[in-house]
């Protein structure tokens, strides 16, 4: 009996290094991504500062950016304060294992004190569930160990007992006990083999994109991390980051459970293409990027793996009628560099295959101590774009389905770069935007667009362009727009200026001084992306616009949602109260547009109406 009490309590030991152990893993596997954050924070914030200046809004749009329990920002000289915090606070269990992670950090600048505190309540929340799951797991391993062992002892006290009290007189030879320690030890064998598994499964899951089935960034990070303080020779291996370029599109005009199904059909793609290399591995490591790591591939097999990509985007491209696929920007690792230094290189890349051509991709082998480079590459791209006035415009008409309706032509913009390659349009923007160049780039556009249209317009015909958030809130912007349409007033009767309902909603004060000045002008208003709740209402009332279009998301599968086909009839039914007409966008359906002239939705636009064509064909 002693020795089966000894093994009770060997077995109980082990379970519980099992389980330190495992909870030091957690506290490994999260310690990095907490300093990562942290990092990413003080950079945002410092380019932030340096870029918008010390203010409330931006304290308070920090703040809610991160998720930031407290951020306090103040003149070294006494000159201001400014403070923003959240009720928002690690859980108590993620404090005791990650004490840094409750500390305030400080910066200092030259006469700035800056210091926060950081909720990580995305990384909270995975640790925490994840403690709780494997604590679980580890206390019904326990309880079901000490179980088996009780009740085997019994067995064996019971055996004796009988042995002993038997008046049969004759030697037992334990084959009962026998069978029953052999019983007992694969039960044990088969529990813990099922425990593993289900923590296996959980670890899993921590690296895993839900989407795609591929590795996460965490376990991106993890791998690229590893190779590169590998001591052996890894001059062969290499990355390349994947971007599918059009999901913004796919999700605005489509809905966003076409962009899913995109990220998922590209993520396939390129797991089917690495097969014929066995070591190489696949990640989905933000929204629209991807990357691949390649232990030991030449830099000849990453080209031949690039062109494989290109071939295999463009067929996807032609299949679903997609004005581009994905880009490719490879570079090789060398052991001893830091992660954001081959990052920064193959991205340096992506950013120049972007500007080659369709689903182009590109090589940077070259190490370079701008870390900068790519920005330095787009700025010189967009400024070209502008200089050369290198815009080409589409249209895609709005269909009339009432006579109190007239229809007009959305108007969308395409950038052409060297050698009449086009460059994907969401990453012009998004440069222009960090660059301080969108301002400049939105008037090209609506220059050319004024210029085509002054040729094209016959008092009839009317035309719907975009306006960014950035170009709203910009008083120099408006007042050069204002005197834009002042001189064209015949084209300006012509234009239905567009806006996000988010970005109206988010600076009600700047949209309204818009508004009022397009009705001066003669020039008409839209809301666009409009219905992503009730709040949307308030805009009717304090923006009178003309015309509202209804998100695609509501109209994706409104034959088949009830419920969105009543928030509809409510949005036109206070609309039409209001003056106002509807739009439906994303309608690819008969069935949507059957239901839709039903519902009395004043006018539609979508692939089934018509798709995108260039505004020269117009006549």
């Amino acid at each position: 009996m002693k020795e089966y009490k000894h093994s009770l309590m060997i077995t109980n030991i082990i379970i519980l290094v099992a389980a330190v152990a495992v909870l030091l893993a957690i506290k490994l596997h999260f310690s990095p991504l907490i300093n990562e954050k942290n990092e990413a924070v003080i950079a945002d914030i410092t380019q932030a500062i340096s870029i918008k200046g010390p203010s409330q809004a931006t304290v308070d749009e920090l703040a809610n950016k991160y998720k930031l329990s407290h951020v306090q920002i103040t003149d070294k000289s006494g000159d201001f304060t400014y403070i923003a915090s959240n009720d928002i606070g690690s859980p108590l269990l993620f404090k005791l294992f990650f004490p840094s992670a409750g500390k305030a950090i400080e910066l200092q600048t030259s006469n700035l004190s800056i210091n926060f505190i950081n909720s990580f309540a995305a990384i909270a929340d995975v640790a925490v569930k994840l403690f709780y799951q494997l604590f679980i797991l580890f206390v019904i391993t326990a309880i079901l160990v000490n179980w088996a062992y009780f009740r085997l002892i019994r067995n064996l006290e019971s055996s004796l007992v009988k042995e002993v009290s038997s008046e049969s007189g004759e030697v037992s030879t334990f084959s009962q006990v026998t069978e029953q320690l052999l019983e007992q030890r694969q039960r044990f064998h088969q529990v813990m083999q099922e425990q593993q598994q289900k923590i296996q499964m959980l670890a899993k899951q921590v690296n895993m994109d839900n989407l795609t089935g591929l590795n996460n960034r965490h376990a991106f990070r993890k791998e690229l991390t590893q190779i590169l303080s590998d001591d052996g020779d890894n001059s062969a291996a290499i990355l390349a980051l994947v971007r599918a370029s059009e999901l913004n599109n796919i999700n605005q005009q489509r809905g966003y459970q076409q962009g899913d199904i995109y990220l998922a059909d590209i993520g396939r793609m390129l797991v089917q293409l690495i097969k014929r290399y066995p070591e190489c591995q696949c990640y989905r490591i933000s929204g629209s990027d991807f990357a691949l790591l390649a232990p030991n591939m030449t830099i000849s097999e990453a080209q031949k793996l690039a062109k494989s990509l290109k071939h295999q985007f463009d067929e996807y491209q032609a299949l679903h009628n997609l004005e581009s696929v994905a880009y490719t920007g490879l570079s090789s690792i060398s052991s001893g560099q830091l992660p954001e230094q081959v990052l920064a290189r193959a991205d340096i890349a992506l950013a120049k295959a972007q500007t080659e051509g369709l689903n182009a991709w590109a090589f940077e082998q070259n190490d370079s101590n701008e870390t900068n480079l790519g920005q330095l590459h787009w700025k010189k791209v967009i400024e070209e774009v502008i200089e050369n006035r290198a815009v080409m415009l589409l249209h895609q008409p709005i269909q009339a389905i009432h006579r109190n309706m007239k229809g007009y032509q959305e108007i969308f913009t395409r950038f052409v770069g060297q050698n009449n390659a086009m460059i994907p349009t969401e990453t012009v923007f998004a440069m222009a935007q960090r660059m301080d160049l969108i301002v400049k780039l939105e008037q090209v556009i609506l220059e050319t667009m004024v210029s085509q249209c002054r040729h094209k317009t016959d008092g009839s015909a009317r035309w719907g362009v975009n306006i960014s958030a950035t170009s709203l809130q910009n008083s120099a912007f408006i007042v050069w727009l204002e005197r834009l349409l002042l001189r064209e007033p015949n084209i300006a009767a012509s234009l239905i200026f567009e806006f996000d309902e988010e970005v109206l909603d988010r600076n009600l004060v700047a949209s309204k001084r818009v508004f009022d000045m397009l009705k001066r002008t003669g020039s008409r208003s839209a809301i666009s992306k409009f219905g992503k709740g009730i709040g949307s209402f308030r805009l009717f009332k304090e923006l009178k616009p003309d015309f509202v279009k209804v998100d695609a998301g509501l109209i994706s599968n409104i034959e088949r949602d009830s419920a969105n086909q009543q928030f509809l009839r409510m949005i036109v039914d206070v609309a039409h109260r209001m003056g106002c007409q509807v739009i439906a966008e994303g309608v690819e359906h008969l069935e949507q547009k059957q239901l839709l002239e039903n519902m009395y939705v004043d006018g539609l636009q979508g692939f089934l109406i018509s798709r995108p064509t260039p505004l020269a064909k117009v006549k």
